[in-house]
């Protein structure tokens, strides 16, 4: 049985902590981004419930068992997220765009039959703003591709926002419930809730929202959003709120976009566009000092461990690979955005483990025999022969994580 908790000396790096090493051609930055999509796909993807024409991600490798396993419907959002970043990758190619875009509704059948038929059958709010700004996503790359969005991402996308409309209200002044006990509003539900109504032209719903989370969460001195305000003693007439101070990076990430997106919107111009792009700063310089760090001279981004938190500071590097590339804030901002998402791509590429997965490396002697895969370690600075120890199963929202922050660098160094 695969496995891939071991290695054979033949197929790894023996150090322990990546090594820096010159910087990487864009070529290598987009075979690198490709060699992540080959892997999580060969590791982890697999039919919805054995029906044919689905897919969706095991949470871990090797499978688990147990028929009542978790599957995690937000950390599926984040995989069509990044199976839409291969496609668009490949545009010059039609044919393997093709192939992405087709997994990629393959994937959203998946998530539907997983989730009892109805993509809004799920009572968390984030879950389900992350997978909107997904399916929205791929449904541009039905139109670069075919010239009009599928008829699914339509339905779902549909549904999606009518949900996450109930999940925006007026009660603690403003901002998105987390879930549907309606106890807890945070930025977790609130950043990618503000992206998804820049997206679907809700500009002023948008708006709000931000003003809500500036208003509420933001620490100004530390330029990061606290993770929330939850609601004490609902129901009882003697309601007080508490804010959560948790600090966590995805959290910037999600609101970067909408400012950026925002600022680009039609209509924005003058001092408001200034003031949405100087926000925007803010975020990278706050996401910059707050989970940035240096290894080996270079920057690179701080992770939070594995389970949800293995996908936290992928989905910031997304958005800092939008901030890097936006000619309207000013070139120290862009570089330094631009040089976490490279650095810390860099350090999860020197840090990968391959490996035959038709290969038992736990069997002495082993060799591999075809296509290797690649396992990226959940944290920058430690090689995943340090980080996967022998025996425990590697978790899909790590290596999401990874193949995300590979795709940013690509998109970055494309010309």
């Amino acid at each position: 049985m695969p496995t891939t908790t071991g290695a054979s000396a033949a197929h790894r790096t023996e150090t322990t902590e990546p090594a820096a090493g010159p910087a990487a051609t864009a070529a290598e930055h987009a075979e690198r981004a490709q060699r992540a999509a080959h892997s999580v796909r060969e590791l982890f993807g697999g039919r919805a419930l054995g029906v044919p024409g689905t897919l969706l991600g095991a949470p871990a490798h090797p499978r688990p068992t147990s028929p009542k396993a978790p599957w995690h419907y937000w950390w599926q959002a984040h995989l069509l997220d990044a199976l839409v970043d291969a496609g668009l990758r490949h545009l010059d190619e039609p044919a393997r765009a093709q192939r992405f875009r087709r997994e990629g509704h393959r994937l959203l059948r998946g998530i539907t039959l997983r989730s009892g038929g109805r993509v809004t059958h799920n009572s968390y709010y984030d879950d389900m703003a992350w997978l909107l700004l997904a399916v929205g996503r791929l449904a541009g790359l039905d139109r670069a591709l075919t010239g009009r969005p599928g008829v699914a991402c339509l339905d779902a996308g549909s549904a999606l926002l009518a949900r996450l409309e109930r999940g925006h209200t007026g009660d603690l002044g403003g901002g998105v419930f987390w879930n549907t006990r309606h106890d807890v509003k945070n930025t977790a539900s609130s950043a990618p809730t503000a992206l998804a109504f820049v997206r679907t032209h809700r500009r002023e719903e948008a708006r709000a929202v931000l003003g809500w989370l500036r208003g509420t969460l933001w620490n100004p001195e530390r330029r990061v959003f606290h993770d929330g305000l939850r609601l004490v003693a609902a129901g009882s007439g003697a309601e007080v709120t508490r804010l959560d101070e948790r600090l966590f990076s995805y959290n910037s990430g999600p609101v970067l976009g909408a400012l950026l997106e925002l600022a680009d919107a039609p209509g924005t111009a003058g001092p408001d566009r200034a003031d949405l792009l100087g926000a925007a700063a803010d975020v990278v310089a706050g996401a910059a000092a707050e989970y940035g760090r240096e290894l080996d001279g270079h920057p690179v981004l701080r992770t939070h461990g594995g389970g949800d938190a293995g996908l936290f500071s992928g989905i910031l590097a997304r958005y800092l690979a939008d901030a890097a590339r936006h000619p309207g804030l000013p070139a120290a901002v862009r570089g330094t955005a631009a040089e976490l998402v490279t650095g810390t791509a860099d350090a999860l590429w020197a840090g990968r483990r391959e490996f035959d997965p038709a290969v038992d490396f736990s069997a002495p002697d082993s060799t591999a025999a075809g296509e290797t895969v690649a396992i990226f370690s959940p944290d920058p600075a430690r090689h995943a022969d340090e980080s996967q120890r022998p025996g425990v199963p590697v978790e899909l929202s790590t290596q999401v994580q990874a193949w995300t922050v590979l795709e940013a660098a690509a998109r970055l160094t494309r010309p």
